[in-house]
């Protein structure tokens, strides 16, 4: 039987299983407070966050990982 090219359905469960898994977020972010807080704006957060969910290729989940990423990056000092 002749390999036949995968349905896209099957494409999107490859796509989805290589997706970050918000569960694993406190393994690949600290969850804890920045050591010297920035005033960062929430648009700014909400912006670099909404990049990096971009970068990651828009997985599901609620995106507390991305949120946290840009407040340390966004607050760590330059």
């Amino acid at each position: 039987m002749a390999n036949k090219p995968s349905s896209p359905a099957q494409n999107n469960r490859t796509q989805v299983s290589q997706r970050t898994n918000p569960a694993a977020a406190s393994e690949s972010v600290s969850l804890q407070p920045a050591s010297h807080p920035a005033k960062v704006s929430t648009d700014k957060i909400r912006a670099r966050a909404f990049f990096l969910w971009e970068q990651a290729g828009q997985p599901e989940g609620d995106g507390v990982e991305f949120w946290l990423r840009a407040e340390q990056e966004l607050a760590a000092p330059r």
